[in-house]
C-alpha cells in the first residue's frame, strides 16, 4: 500500500520537461510530489483518505510563479477602485466614489490603480479638482497605470504637506498650475511625497491586505511570487510579517523578497539567514534604472523622436547603483534592475558584466526587468554572462488601439516596431522568467502568454502582430511562468516543474491551453490551486 494525501490524475499533465501533455497522475504526499508517471494509478495501491482529483482533459501544470510584483499594493490593487476601464477623468471619480461606498469605510485613505489619461477619449492629465468635489475630508491616492505617476486630492497634499513652495525632489516632479499651486499629479519620486503616509500600514493592516492578496494570487493559479519591494519612499512590507502569516498558513504563496538594491546588504542577508524557509527567501535586491518612455523617463541610446536632443530624464544615482551591483554580487545577492528603454538596458547589462568580470561567475540570478527596447548587440550577450530577462508581455497593450499606442510617437515607428523582443531574448539567455508587474496589471497570467503569442492590441491590431518576428508560443509561455520564474529566484530545485521531489504546487486550469487557438487562451480560468500541498484555491 502507498501513501499518497492527493492524487491528480487526466489527460492532460504537462511536467514541464516533456514536449506535450500526457495521460498520467501526479501524486502528492505532505507538501511534496512523491510520483508523476504516466497512465493511470490503481485505487488499490492506495489508502482509503487519499484525495483523487479527476482532471478529465484540463491541463495540469506547476503552479504559476509571478516573478515581478508589488505584494502590498496588489492587495490594495485587488480590494480598491480598478480604473482600467475608465475613460474620462469623470468617470474614474465616478468609480472611485461607487467603490469607496461598496467598501463601506469612512475614514483613512481612499485608493485606486491603473487609471492612465492615455486610455481616456481626452488625453489631459486630470486635476484635484474633480476629487475634490466628491472628497473634499478623506485623502485619495490614485496610482497610475505605469505606477510612475499618481493623481491625488486636496486633502491628500494638505496631509503631506505639499504646497506652492514645496520644491521637485531629485528624479521627480509635481504638476503645477499657471500659478504654480500642484494640480494633484504628481510624477517619479514625487510621488515619495506622499506614499510614505499613503502607503504605511499597521502590522494587522498589513496582515489584513495581505489575506487579500493571497486569495487573490491563488484564484488565478499562482503560489510563488517575487516581492519587489522598493517604492519611491522605501521598501513596502515586513518580512517579519510574511513570516507569522506562513506559519500560520494564512500567506498561501511562496515569496522571495527583493528589498532595495541601495539599503543596507548586510540587513538583507541577515533578513535572509534569520527566516528562510521552503516558502521565504530574501537573497535578491531591486531598483529602478530609468521610467518610462510615455513619460520621457525611459532611457534612450538615441533621441525621442517627438523631442531631439531629450534621451530620457535621469531619475536614479546611476553610479550608487552600478557600484551597489558589484558588492550585491559579491555577497551572493541576485539583483533585478527596472529597465524600459535601451539607454538602461545597455546600463544594466554592463554593470552586471563588470561584477561578474570582476568577482567571478556565481549562483546569483541576475534580472533585467521589463525589456521593453535593447539593443540587438546586448541583447545577443545575455546568456553569456547569464542575465536572465523579465518580461510583462501584456504591457505591449498600453492602450486598446494600436493607433492611440504612445510608444509610435516616442520613439518613432521604426524603433517602436523592435521593441518587446521577446524571442531574441529567449533565444539569447535560454530562459525568460513571466510576471504581472501587479498593480501595474492584474495578476492573472493568461492574459499575459496570450499577448506574448499574439502581440495585438485589444483592436486586433496591427495586423499578424506587433513585430512579429518576436513572437512567442503558448508552451514557451507557460514554461516561462512556471520553471523560467522559478529559475529567476533561483529556485528551479523545488519548483517551476512536476517532478518526484519537488515541493507540491499544483494548478489545473480550466481548459488545455496547450491545444487551443492562442487568442483564446487570455479567456482561460483556474479551477485547482493546490500550494505546498493542500488545495488553496478551488473555483466550485
Amino acid at each position: 500500500m502507498h501513501q499518497a494525501d492527493m492524487i491528480i490524475f487526466g489527460n492532460a499533465i504537462f511536467d514541464g520537461i516533456s514536449e506535450e501533455p500526457y495521460q498520467g497522475f501526479v501524486v502528492i504526499n505532505g507538501n511534496r510530489i512523491a510520483e508523476v508517471n504516466r497512465g493511470f494509478p490503481k485505487r488499490d495501491a492506495f489508502g482509503m483518505d487519499t484525495l483523487w482529483i479527476d482532471a478529465g482533459d484540463r491541463l495540469v501544470s506547476a503552479g504559476f510563479i509571478d516573478s515581478h510584483v508589488h505584494m502590498l499594493m496588489a492587495g490594495l490593487f485587488e480590494k480598491y477602485a480598478n480604473l482600467l476601464d475608465a475613460r474620462s477623468e469623470e468617470e474614474t471619480v465616478q468609480i472611485v466614489q461607487k467603490r469607496t461606498e461598496e467598501l463601506g469605510e469612512t475614514e483613512g485613505w481612499i485608493y485606486g490603480f491603473s487609471w492612465y489619461h492615455y486610455f481616456w477619449e481626452k488625453k489631459d492629465l486630470p486635476t484635484k479638482k474633480s476629487l475634490d468635489s466628491v472628497f473634499p475630508d478623506r485623502p485619495v491616492f490614485l496610482l497610475n497605470w505605469e505606477a510612475h505617476g499618481c493623481w491625488v486630492n486636496s486633502k491628500a497634499l494638505e496631509l503631506c504637506g505639499i504646497t506652492k513652495d514645496t520644491p521637485d525632489p531629485d528624479g521627480g516632479r509635481i504638476e503645477r498650475d499657471e500659478n504654480g499651486e500642484p494640480t494633484g499629479i504628481l510624477h517619479e519620486s514625487a510621488m515619495g511625497l506622499v506614499t510614505i503616509q499613503a502607503m504605511e500600514f499597521s502590522k494587522e493592516r498589513e496582515k489584513d491586505i495581505l489575506r487579500i492578496f493571497s486569495r487573490y494570487a491563488n484564484s488565478y493559479g499562482v503560489t510563488a511570487i517575487t516581492d519587489v519591494q522598493p517604492f519611491f519612499h522605501g521598501n513596502m512590507g515586513h518580512v517579519d510579517v510574511y513570516n507569522e502569516m506562513t506559519e500560520s498558513g494564512e500567506l498561501t504563496v511562496r515569496v522571495t523578497v527583493a528589498p532595495d538594491l541601495l539599503g543596507d546588504l548586510d540587513e538583507v542577508l541577515e533578513l535572509d539567514r534569520k527566516y528562510r524557509s521552503e516558502k521565504i527567501h530574501v537573497d535578491m535586491v531591486k531598483q529602478f534604472v530609468d521610467g518610462v518612455p510615455s513619460a520621457y523617463t525611459g532611457l534612450l541610446l538615441e533621441d525621442y523622436a517627438d523631442d531631439p536632443g531629450n534621451k530620457g530624464r535621469i531619475l536614479y544615482d546611476l553610479d550608487a547603483i552600478g557600484k551597489k551591483i558589484g558588492e550585491a554580487h559579491r555577497r551572493g545577492l541576485s539583483v533585478k534592475l527596472h529597465s524600459c528603454g535601451d539607454g538602461s538596458f545597455r546600463k544594466a547589462f554592463e554593470w552586471y558584466r563588470d561584477a561578474i568580470k570582476t568577482y567571478g561567475m556565481n549562483e546569483c540570478r541576475h534580472c533585467i526587468e521589463h525589456c521593453e527596447l535593447a539593443a540587438p548587440e546586448d541583447v545577443a550577450q545575455l546568456g553569456k554572462y547569464h542575465i536572465i530577462p523579465s518580461i510583462q508581455p501584456d504591457a505591449i497593450a498600453t492602450t486598446e488601439t494600436f493607433d492611440d499606442d504612445p510608444y509610435r510617437v516616442r520613439l518613432g515607428e521604426e524603433r517602436a516596431a523592435k521593441t518587446w523582443p521577446f524571442r531574441d531574448l529567449l533565444t539569447s539567455a535560454g530562459v525568460v522568467s513571466y510576471g504581472t508587474d501587479c498593480p501595474v496589471m492584474g495578476m492573472n497570467p493568461f492574459p499575459q502568454i496570450c499577448r506574448a503569442v499574439t502581440r495585438l492590441h485589444d483592436d486586433g491590431l496591427p495586423e499578424g502582430g506587433w513585430n512579429p518576428t518576436q513572437k512567442l508560443t503558448v508552451r514557451e509561455g507557460l514554461i516561462g511562468y512556471t520553471y523560467g520564474s522559478a529559475y529567476s529566484m533561483h529556485r528551479e530545485g523545488d519548483l517551476g516543474t512536476l517532478e518526484t521531489g519537488k515541493l507540491a504546487d499544483v494548478v489545473i486550469m480550466s481548459k488545455n491551453i496547450l491545444a487551443m487557438p492562442p487568442e483564446e487562451v487570455k479567456d482561460v480560468t483556474v479551477d485547482y490551486t493546490i500550494m505546498d500541498g493542500k488545495i488553496v484555491y478551488q473555483k466550485y
